[in-house]
């Protein structure tokens, strides 16, 4: 064996790695994918601070089930159904993405536009996907909740019975 075999070889596998990974992050490079292309593109579209967006989720599930409940019962549905409860906590008591729900500051003229709007980076949920109704049911759900929190000592609001919020 020669004295060059060794370092040939290591200097052959060396080459033949960064090749190899040469090669390979070229062909894995999204420009030369056909995917890029306009007729072809079909990435997720990137989204940006301040821009509205409109609410896509998927709802409530059986939306027979809200004409069947009181106002207080068909608002926990819709809170939770279009997802405000995944941002805003369970009880409506903010969590790490939505803020506080305290309506004090807040009347109902004023919810309606907000819900639509969708401040900071919230959806907006257009009159297509919750009426005018569905915001007045929403909103005496987070008053009745509210009401309840009040009335109990700092326990959670969300195990409450029905009944007992609508007192």
């Amino acid at each position: 064996m020669s004295r060059f075999f060794v370092p040939a070889v290591f200097l052959t596998l060396i080459s033949g790695l960064a090749f190899g990974l040469i090669v390979g992050v070229v062909a894995r490079s999204p420009e030369t994918h056909a995917n890029v292309r306009p007729e072809g593109f079909d990435r997720t579209p990137i989204g940006y601070a301040g821009e509205e967006i409109p609410y896509t989720g998927i709802g409530l599930a059986d939306p027979a089930l809200v004409l069947s409940a009181d106002p207080v019962a068909r608002g926990r549905l819709f809170f939770v159904g279009y997802g405000c409860a995944a941002c805003h906590g369970l009880a409506s008591e903010g969590g790490v993405v939505g803020p506080n729900l305290d309506l004090e500051d807040v009347w109902l003229e004023d919810f309606g536009p907000v819900v639509r709007s969708g401040p900071g980076g919230m959806p907006m949920f257009t009159e297509e996907v919750l009426s005018d109704d569905d915001l007045d049911t929403i909103y005496a759900f987070l008053k009745a909740i509210r009401k309840a929190a009040s009335s109990t000592s700092g326990g959670s609001t969300w195990s409450l019975d029905v009944a007992e919020v609508t007192r």
